[in-house]
C-alpha cells in the first residue's frame, strides 16, 4: 500500500484530533513516545502542546462544574457495536443511533472530551468549518451530531488507548498489544477508569438514556469491558475478510497522514493489519463465551445490507433489547436516505489474497467465509 505523509501535514491541523487532549494526557504520550516524533512534526506537537496548556484552565473549570454530577451518573446497560474497521459498523451504528432510547457520542462531543459541556457553541462553530459533508474513507455522511467513536476521545483523556499508535503508526503493533489486548496491566486498569468516567459524563449529557457505543478496537476489549459493565450489551457485525483487508489498508492510507507524527514505510501498516485483525478476533472469539446469555448479537454485513430492518430485528432480540417496533420508522428513513450510496471497489491481487488467506485461515472459517 501506498502511505504518503509528506510536507502537507508537517503543519496540518485539520484532523489533529491531540487538540482535545488534557496536558497530562499529551505530555504523557510525549514523555514516552518523544523519540519517536521524527524532527519534521516537532514544530506540530509544540503547537499541540501549548494548545491543550492554554486549554487547562477551561477543563479544570468543567470539572470542578460537573464532575460530582458526572461521578454520580448511573451508565444502564450500555450497548457496544463491535467489529473490526471496514467491517461496517459505522452504518450499523448510524442505523441504530436513530433509535431515541439511546444517547449516542456525537461529532461534536468526541474531539474535545474535556471542555464539550461548556464550550459547546465555540466548538460547533469551528466544526462547522472544518468538517467535510462526507467521511474521506467510505463517502458516508459527517455531520455534528452523527453518532462517531470514542478511541480518540479516550486518547485525549488517557495515555493508554490506541490513538497512541495512530499518531506513532511505526510503534502500531507494540501499542495496540500494550493497549487493546491490554498485555500490559497498568494499561488496562487506566483504560478502564477513563472508559467508566467517560460513559459516566456521556450519561449525564444524554440525561440518563441508555448508552450506544461503536469502536473496532473494542472487539477486543470484551472482557476488559464485562469487568466494568457487567450488565452491557453487544452487537458484533462481521464482513468478508478480504473486503475487510483491503478497505482497512485504504482507511490507512487516508487516516494516518491526518494525524500522524512520524513518518512509516507502507510495509509496515500491510504487516500490522495482519497481525491486529488476527489478534483481535482470536480474543473476540474467545471473550465472546464470557457475555452473558441474551446479551450478544451476531451478525454479517453481506446479510445486513438489502434486509436491513430484519436483521436489525433480529439484533434488537438476540441482545436483549425491546420495543423495536418504536424505532422501525427512523431506521427506515435512515435505511432509505442511503438508497443510492456505492461502496468502494477494490480489485484483489491473487496474490495478496493468496497472503491474506494464509495469515486468517482460522479466522475466515470461524467467521463462515470461505477462501
Amino acid at each position: 500500500m501506498k502511505l504518503e505523509i509528506g510536507r502537507k501535514q508537517y503543519l496540518n491541523f485539520g484532523a489533529t484530533t491531540a487538540i482535545g487532549a488534557d496536558p497530562i494526557t499529551w505530555f504523557g504520550i510525549l514523555r514516552k513516545h518523544w523519540r519517536d516524533v521524527d524532527w519534521q512534526f516537532w514544530p506540530k506537537a509544540v503547537i499541540v502542546g501549548i494548545v491543550t496548556c492554554l486549554m487547562w484552565p477551561v477543563i479544570l473549570w468543567e470539572r470542578w462544574r460537573y464532575d460530582k454530577r458526572i461521578r454520580a451518573a448511573e451508565v444502564r446497560s450500555p450497548v457496544f457495536i463491535l467489529g473490526h474497521q471496514r467491517s461496517g459498523t459505522t452504518y450499523l451504528h448510524y442505523l441504530l443511533g436513530r433509535d431515541g432510547r439511546f444517547g449516542n457520542l456525537t461529532v461534536k462531543e468526541s474531539f474535545m472530551p474535556w471542555v464539550y459541556l461548556t464550550s459547546e457553541d465555540i466548538l460547533k462553530r469551528i466544526y462547522r468549518r472544518a468538517l467535510p459533508e462526507t467521511r474521506p474513507m467510505d463517502n458516508l455522511r459527517m455531520g455534528l451530531d452523527l453518532p462517531t467513536e470514542p478511541e480518540y476521545s479516550l486518547g485525549n483523556m488517557t495515555p493508554s488507548s490506541m490513538a497512541p499508535g495512530y499518531y506513532f503508526p511505526r510503534r502500531m503493533q507494540e501499542i495496540f498489544s500494550k493497549n487493546v489486548l491490554f498485555e500490559d496491566g497498568k494499561a488496562k486498569r487506566e483504560w478502564q477508569d477513563t472508559l467508566r468516567y467517560f460513559l459516566q459524563k456521556l450519561t449525564f449529557t444524554h440525561h440518563g438514556k441508555q448508552l450506544l457505543i461503536k469502536s473496532p478496537e473494542n472487539t477486543a476489549r470484551v472482557l476488559e469491558i464485562l469487568e466494568v459493565f457487567p450488565d452491557a450489551r453487544f452487537i458484533h457485525i462481521s464482513r468478508n475478510p478480504y473486503s475487510v483487508y483491503f478497505s482497512t489498508e485504504r482507511l490507512y492510507s487516508i487516516t494516518l497522514p491526518m494525524v500522524s507524527f512520524q513518518h512509516c514505510e507502507g510495509k509496515m501498516i500491510e504487516d500490522y493489519i495482519l497481525f491486529s485483525y488476527r489478534e483481535m478476533m482470536e480474543k473476540y472469539l474467545r471473550e465472546r463465551e464470557l457475555i452473558p446469555e441474551g446479551h450478544l448479537a451476531e451478525i454479517r454485513y453481506e446479510d445486513l445490507i438489502g434486509n436491513e430492518l430484519e436483521v436489525v430485528e433480529k439484533a434488537y432480540s438476540d441482545c436483549g433489547l425491546d420495543n423495536f417496533d418504536a424505532a422501525r420508522p427512523h431506521i427506515a428513513s435512515e435505511v432509505k436516505s442511503y438508497i443510492a450510496y456505492q461502496t468502494n471497489k477494490y480489485d484483489y491481487p491473487e496474490q495478496r489474497k493468496q497472503e491474506v488467506f494464509a495469515a486468517w485461515k482460522e479466522i475466515f472459517g470461524r467467521l463462515g467465509y470461505k477462501e
